[in-house]
């Protein structure tokens, strides 16, 4: 995300889906600044498929205060879990390995922030009001949004795509040099300027937005289902095969060059 979901302005988007939280730092706020930030609760830690989880206490019933799972515990956490399991089995050790150092910070319903996102910048966090805590984390605001019939159509890989930007920021770098290189191969040759939608329509695909969000999109095909085409990894070998191959060889399903 940049401030704002680009995916609410296009034609058949919904509110809600997942987006990279790159937001650009106010003038007056550094990542260094030592400012504080509200904290509307203070989180339940977890391990949750090997990952670290924050879990807004509200979602565990009456297991907030202690170990043990409890009848009352939200549906979502155990939809999160399910999405941490395939993700388990897509990704080769290194890489997971890698993944599973990203946090996940979950709550019931954040007062402003409604899409699943990723927060690199502590400044932006700051600058803009939320809990400076969630920085370098995936942040899913709204834990309903995990139960629905709509978005596990539309987005199966959600949680895949942000933990990609994660692995993007804090495992590749996202000033990577190959990936800027396929994206603006990419824009220039327009092959992403008209395909098909999950929605049956031909759109803008997501992934022009920024190359940010190109290598995401592209991770969700390439290990398992996107919303927009190329869908599958298949079809991003035919369509893509400059992003298709440099995602192999970053993900460690290839050999380096």
């Amino acid at each position: 995300m940049m401030n704002q979901d680009p995916r609410m302005l296009l034609p058949g988007r919904l509110v809600g889906l997942s987006f990279l939280c790159l937001a650009v730092l106010t003038p007056t706020l550094a990542d260094d600044d030592t400012a504080g930030s509200p904290a509307r609760f203070d989180p339940v830690v977890r391990e949750v498929e090997g990952w670290t989880v924050h879990i807004a206490p509200v979602l565990l019933g009456e297991a907030a205060s202690g170990d043990d799972a409890s009848g009352n515990e939200h549906r979502s956490l155990k939809m999160l879990a399910n999405h941490l399991q395939r993700i388990q089995i897509l990704l080769r050790p290194a890489a997971l390995a890698k993944l599973q150092q990203v946090e996940i910070w979950i709550e019931k319903e954040h007062p402003s922030l409604a899409a699943m996102q990723y927060h690199p910048s502590r400044g932006w966090l700051l600058g803009n009001g939320h809990d400076e805590r969630l920085t370098k984390k995936v942040h899913i605001p709204r834990a309903d949004q995990l139960l629905s019939k709509e978005q596990m159509l539309k987005h199966p890989a959600v949680i895949l795509h942000e933990l990609a930007h994660a692995y993007h920021d804090q495992f590749l770098g996202f000033d990577q040099p190959e990936i800027i290189a396929a994206f603006e191969e990419a824009k220039l040759t327009k092959r992403y300027e008209n395909v098909l939608s999950y929605t049956g329509q031909n759109v803008r695909h997501y992934g022009l937005s920024n190359h940010k969000e190109y290598f995401a999109e592209g991770t969700e095909a390439y290990f398992y289902r996107n919303d927009f085409f190329p869908f599958v990894r298949a079809e991003l070998e035919q369509h893509d095969p400059t992003l298709h191959d440099l995602l192999g060889r970053l993900w460690g399903e290839r050999s380096s060059k």
